[in-house]
């Protein structure tokens, strides 16, 4: 990739090309009655939600999900005219803003959706809502198997100014025989619903796991968030499709200098160093979003050497051994993540899974995109948003 004209301290990198190929991925994957809903949650796992959503309805993504209102109004304020469900339970403070911005809610039982259809009346204009259902994960929606949730289902969809446009629940993913008796009480749900006249139109269970582990079970829609992100399900690794890194984690050099033996690095007191070490001090910290336990166990990549990460991870700073790395200068540029350093690695030496390492990068690094091999632009949460690189025209932004 090209030198960057900003001014570096730590950022992120984004290719959406690589992500634009991960939706056509997913895409042909699903079934072909499936809509593929891009899952935008976490800031799109850390990627930045507006840029990833502006690329991927380019790709002709219609149907975006997010975890609460605040972040669909984001997208909204980004100029996302298309579908945005909410997967939340309902937050009726932001009711009102919800309807206004034309959000697709969630509803996990009666009262909420008497909620949701009565500020629905208020305004005279219907609102769409998907119900949610619990089919063994137990954390939101109804019971699948409760003898009650039929007849709610009814009361729900026979609600004024309610358009029930659809009906979801998620898997555990434990095991297919697990994943299995959820689906079939789903279904069975939706037997009796087709029965009594009320089901929704629209059934969704699969995310990107079971879009890869269970085809059948694809319905009519499929919610795909790490795929997009460069997260291969696990136990995939024999299929044939691709799954590009979509994202690279960024700092500098900003001081190198000799520790002597037997010196402790920063707050750590227990691990002397065992021999006269270069030390590299680099800007970025848990503040970044770079976990403070990595110290000691994860490494760094400085010019095409791993280099380890000494002591604890600070805030804003951290330090590591480069003292095996040939020709190193105050400076360089050094990958977090990413030139070396895998996703699976990162998430492990973290102490968490892959979607928790993206989703955990907070909002100081920039974010800089990339197409075609060029950076189009750099946002800055710290200054407002969006903005450019100087040396690029506004219609590359």
């Amino acid at each position: 990739m090209p030198a960057l004209d900003f001014p570096r301290r730590t950022w992120i990198e984004i290719d959406l090309d690589a992500l634009a190929a991960n939706y056509r991925t997913a895409r042909a994957l699903a079934a072909p009655c499936a809509r593929v809903m891009a899952v935008l949650k976490a800031n799109a796992y850390g990627h930045g939600a507006v840029r990833v959503a502006r690329r991927l309805a380019a790709e002709g993504a219609d149907f975006f999900a997010v975890s609460c209102v605040r972040e669909a109004l984001q997208l909204r304020a980004g100029g996302i005219e298309a579908a945005v469900l909410v997967l939340g339970a309902l937050e009726e403070p932001l009711l009102g803003q919800a309807l206004r911005a034309g959000l697709t809610l969630t509803v996990c039982g009666v009262q909420e959706a008497r909620a949701v259809a009565q500020a629905a009346a208020l305004r005279g204009e219907p609102v769409s809502v998907h119900i949610k259902i619990d089919a063994g994960f137990h954390r939101l929606g109804l019971p699948a198997e409760a003898p009650d949730t039929p007849a709610a289902v009814r009361e729900i969809c026979g609600l004024p100014y309610l358009f029930v446009e659809g009906l979801y629940a998620h898997l555990s993913l434990r095991d297919p025989a697990d994943d299995a008796a959820q689906a079939a009480r789903v279904q069975a749900l939706c037997e009796t619903l087709r029965g009594m006249r009320c089901a929704p139109p629209m059934l969704h269970l699969v995310d990107s796991i079971g879009l890869v582990r269970y085809p059948q079970w694809h319905f009519d829609a499929v919610r795909v968030g790490a795929l997009l992100y460069g997260v291969r399900p696990a136990r995939s690794e024999g299929a044939p499709f691709a799954c590009l890194p979509t994202l690279r984690f960024m700092t500098t050099i900003t001081r190198l200098h000799w520790a002597p033996e037997g010196a402790c690095v920063g707050y750590d007191e227990d691990h002397p160093l065992r021999r006269p070490t270069l030390v590299a001090t680099l800007p970025a910290g848990y503040g970044d979003g770079y976990p403070r336990a990595m110290g000691g166990r994860a490494s760094v990549s400085i010019r095409g050497c791993l280099a380890p990460v000494l002591g604890w991870v600070c805030m804003d700073q951290m330090m590591a051994d480069v003292t095996d790395v040939p020709g190193v200068a105050a400076g360089d540029p050094v990958a977090l993540l990413g030139e070396g350093v895998s996703l699976a690695d990162y998430a492990a030496w973290a102490r968490t899974n892959r979607n928790g390492a993206l989703a955990t990068l907070s909002q100081r690094p920039q974010r800089v995109y990339f197409a075609g091999g060029e950076a189009v632009a750099v946002d800055d949460a710290l200054l407002g948003g969006g903005g450019h690189c100087p040396h690029l025209s506004a219609a590359t932004d």
